[in-house]
């Protein structure tokens, strides 16, 4: 598996108990298991949902599922 296919499991780990859709940023953080401090790995390095927030903008909302999310992240990453 490649970075990118690892990272996008990773996020549809993260919101798999989240509820959609989710309308907000406020909401998105939310979901969130550890809120802003919730991590991800990419490779050998760590990565937090602070570090990450501003590849979701207010124009993306609704997000309507957890594959929606990590679509926009790990292509907005540029992994």
């Amino acid at each position: 598996m490649g970075v990118k296919e690892e990272v996008y499991e990773q996020i549809l780990e993260i919101l798999k108990d989240a509820k959609f859709p989710i309308n907000t940023m406020s909401e998105l953080i939310a979901a969130l298991p550890e809120g802003l401090d919730t991590t991800c790995m990419i490779g050998d390095v760590e990565v937090t949902a602070r570090e990450a927030e501003g590849l979701i903008t207010e124009k993306d909302f609704p997000l309507k599922d957890a594959k929606h999310v990590a679509g926009l992240m790990v292509e907005r990453a540029g992994l």
